[in-house]
């Protein structure tokens, strides 16, 4: 029972991955588009379809770690944008900001249903939504490959500087997964998840 119990709430994990990405990668396209760019809507990508946005790998690592992970990516094109350094900037923060701002709203409903006895499972539901929209937003501030801050810093570093980063980037993803699969960035990465959660959490429980 303990065991049919466990793989329940992994699997109700699993909406909390689709919606986190499906949400991320919609938000760029969407932005994208509004900032005069044809590839996402060719790419039929302005869709909340999960489908549409799903990549297996990045799904699979989002489920081992809990954050980092990463939906099928938009193809972008900043050739259309007017003001291409500040449309670039938002077009790669944007989605970020956007799941944070979901997985603050995902926790004010679970906590209101946690405080009011609300079903258990909608309840883990709601927690799971919560947890990975803001992990995908916290992740996403590493500097490594694919994540967002990545592109954030093909805009604003220099370029003798980005290609310097980038002549770097396979050891320092390789760095990475070694961490990442050894427990030593899902620790620290957890407590800043739960902490900001916890945070919300407290003040939403409070209002």
């Amino acid at each position: 029972m303990e065991i049919t119990n466990t793989l329940l709430l992994m699997a109700i994990g699993i909406p909390g991955i689709l919606v986190a990405t499906t949400v991320h990668e919609f938000t760029r396209a969407l932005l994208s588009t509004i900032f005069g760019d044809n590839c996402p809507k060719s790419q039929k990508r302005l869709t909340l379809n999960p489908i549409r946005h799903f990549e297996p790998i990045g799904f699979l690592m989002m489920f081992y770690s809990g954050g980092f992970g990463w939906g099928k990516p938009v193809e972008t094109s900043a050739l259309y944008y007017k003001n291409r350094k500040t449309q670039t900037l938002l077009v790669a923060i944007l989605p970020s900001v956007v799941n944070l701002v979901l997985g603050i709203v995902f926790m004010g409903v679970y906590v209101m249903l946690r405080n009011n006895g609300g079903n258990a499972y909608l309840v883990a539901l709601l927690n799971y939504l919560a947890y990975y929209n803001v992990g995908l937003a916290l992740y996403n501030c590493l500097p490594v490959a694919p994540m967002d801050c990545v592109k954030v810093l093909a805009v604003m570093l220099p370029a003798n500087q980005y290609f310097k980063l980038m002549q770097n980037e396979k050891m320092i993803q390789m760095i990475f997964l070694f961490m990442l699969f050894f427990g030593l960035i899902t620790g620290w990465m957890d407590t800043l998840i739960y902490g900001m959660l916890n945070l919300f959490g407290n003040i939403l429980g409070m209002a």
